[in-house]
């Protein structure tokens, strides 16, 4: 199964978002304009969201750059084939 998270961190929480039900990464809300219900899973520590990526077969080096790219940017999307 491929699971799709919209990782961020906020302070010191990890917030991931699974958006693998939608289409497209940055679409939140279908085209109708009804928002859609995501659910969304919240870590107080790195390590925690990174045993549970993995746990969903996450590998290394993608938990890397998935951690580089939301430190820069303050938000990434992961996905997980």
């Amino acid at each position: 199964m491929k699971h799709r998270f919209l990782v961020h961190f906020l302070n010191h929480t990890v917030l991931l978002v699974d958006i693998s039900e939608i289409g497209v990464a940055t679409q939140i809300y279908p085209p109708e304009g009804k928002p859609q219900a995501v659910s969304s899973l919240r870590f107080q520590s790195l390590r925690d969201a990174e045993q549970y990526l993995v746990g969903l077969g996450a590998g290394r080096k993608l938990l890397d750059m998935t951690i580089e790219n939301v430190r820069k940017t303050g938000a990434t999307v992961l996905s997980i084939t």
